[in-house]
């Protein structure tokens, strides 16, 4: 099977090891990446605001070229991106007047939406398309005894009518794919709270205070790390251990990684193939999964 391949801005540059995990995971599970050529930045969370009528016209031609590739279905592993590509979709197939200044908009370019490519989570497509019990079987090295919070952020879930995948408020894939590495899915409070990603560049005491409360929140359900299904959330989540640690003056940490992460770890790969950091290393290390 073969999926258009939208990495994003994020996952080709500071979180490249998620594009490298998500591939390898794709790979052994039989599965086809092909990139979009000569993709574009989504601007998720900053151009849908400041010009919404080019928010729709760059998302169309992300998914104009898929079309032209001979995709349907384009596979992202970053929920901004996700959420950026339908909310143009949607808003192009719901709202006439955006429609037509849309076409304004796109008219003489190379953009020719026709409505038939749509994006999708990579998380979809390995619950939904692979599923479980096919991932079960790929399993080399089960994590039983690793305790995994199953953090799904604010933007891979709402709005639900949007998305389309699951409950906004009721997920459960997250934890589906976390049981089937053998690990134990760990549900906490603030799993479906925003990472303060958005806030770093204008508010970051606020960003990273909301990065914490999510952290905090896990550790308080006695998890060993996190897992998550954003580039840019992984960005905020991981990357900031060790400011988080000086700035609330705590001495734990929580570390955070990226889903197919954890599925690599699963399927036998080292945690140097996967990117996985210095203090994941270490927690798995004295678990004993690696």
């Amino acid at each position: 099977m073969s999926y258009a391949y939208y990495p994003g801005c994020a996952s080709h540059g500071l979180s490249k090891d998620v594009d490298i995990a998500t591939r390898k995971v794709f790979e052994t599970l039989g599965l086809k990446l092909e990139e979009v050529k000569d993709w574009n930045c989504c601007g998720g969370g900053f151009l849908d605001e400041y010009d919404e009528i080019g928010h729709i016209a760059l998302n169309l031609r992300n998914l104009s070229i898929v079309e032209k590739m001979g995709h349907t279905k384009m596979v992202t592993p970053c929920s901004v991106c996700l959420h950026s590509h339908r909310l143009a979709t949607f808003k192009y197939k719901e709202n006439k007047e955006l429609r037509k200044e849309a076409e304004k908009r796109m008219k003489g370019t190379s953009i020719s939406y026709q409505g038939k490519a749509t994006a999708e989570h990579i998380v979809w497509v390995l619950v939904r398309d692979v599923g479980i019990e096919k991932i079960k079987e790929r399993v080399k090295r089960p994590l039983t005894g690793l305790k995994v919070a199953s953090y799904y952020g604010c933007q891979m879930l709402r709005p639900e009518e949007i998305m389309g995948f699951e409950p906004a408020f009721k997920p459960h894939s997250m934890e589906d794919l976390i049981a089937a590495t053998g690990a134990t899915p760990v549900p906490f409070p603030m799993n479906k709270a925003c990472c303060g990603f958005p806030l770093m560049g204008s508010n970051p005491k606020v960003g990273i205070k909301l990065a914490f409360n999510v952290l905090k929140s896990a550790k308080d359900q006695q998890a060993d790390i996190l897992v998550h299904p954003c580039s840019l959330c992984h960005l905020q989540l991981d990357s900031l251990q060790t400011r988080i640690m000086s700035e609330f003056n705590v001495n734990w940490t929580m570390p955070a990684i990226y889903v197919t992460q954890l599925l690599g770890l699963a399927f036998g790969f080292s945690p140097e193939e996967l990117g996985i950091g210095k203090y994941a290393t270490e927690i798995l290390k004295s678990k004993g999964v690696i």
